[in-house]
């Protein structure tokens, strides 16, 4: 049984989860405890929907695991990836999932250990002649990263020619292919996923590794204060987990 709802702006499915728990706390007097509300976004292969719309992913099945061995209900609302995070620093949902440390994040939440692994990496035309690592990367190179993500801030911040900004990993492979910017930085695991998705052939490409960059899960300090203990046992079950 499943413990969770996943909700987006374009539909939203319920399922129960732990309902012996809640049967066992209801029977003794014990009061439930509030379903954790954690907002993510569609992100293969972290997080998708199928062909069933079912949504999964390696990072969701990671906060599956951790919350159903911690005894509690969640559920999952998917949004644009910008505003899954606007959520979550307002208070309107108690975390966000997956993203990468950020400094600015952590003055209004708390991120777990690492729950899925990433690469930030550099993709090129095979012909390129461009070098991602060279300082006159940044002048010669139109480049593109995925809207609200680090690694478009980070691009931005530190001023490379940044001409591509899509709302979707898929949609920043196909500019890519369609020459809309000489070179793409993306998480490797999701430019993979697109790139299996569109039957682009990986080959096609030459591939820079960046960063190494693990993605975790963030909660709201203000959730955290009410629920103490959580962070400590959501960390200690990642492991076993992944």
């Amino acid at each position: 049984m499943s413990g969770r709802y996943w909700k987006s702006s374009m539909r939203v499915s319920t399922r129960l989860l732990c309902g012996a728990a809640a049967w066992f706390m209801a029977a003794s007097g014990v009061p439930a405890a509030q379903p954790v509300r954690i907002a993510t976004h569609d992100q293969a292969p972290y997080g998708t929907y199928l062909a069933d719309r079912r949504f999964d992913g390696v990072a969701v099945r990671v906060m599956e695991c951790v919350l159903q061995r911690m005894g509690r209900t969640y559920s999952v609302e998917v949004y644009p990836w910008e505003r899954a995070q606007k959520l979550a620093e307002k208070g309107d949902v108690d975390g966000f999932f997956p993203a990468t440390i950020k400094p600015e994040r952590l003055v209004w939440a708390e991120a777990s250990g690492a729950i899925a692994d990433q690469k930030w990496v550099w993709y090129l035309p095979l012909d390129s002649k461009l070098d991602p690592l060279s300082p006159a990367f940044k002048t010669t190179a139109r480049v593109g990263a995925h809207f609200g993500s680090n690694r478009l801030k980070m691009l931005e911040a530190e001023n490379y020619n940044v001409v591509f900004k899509p709302q979707t990993d898929e949609l920043l492979l196909t500019g890519l292919v369609r020459g809309r910017a000489d070179a793409i930085l993306g998480g490797n695991l999701a430019v993979a996923a697109a790139m299996k998705e569109q039957g682009v052939d990986p080959k096609r490409y030459r591939m820079v590794v960046a960063q190494d960059n693990p993605l975790h899960a963030y909660f709201g300090r203000q959730f955290l204060a009410a629920n103490p203990g959580f962070m400590k046992q959501f960390d200690a079950r990642i492991p076993s987990c992944r």
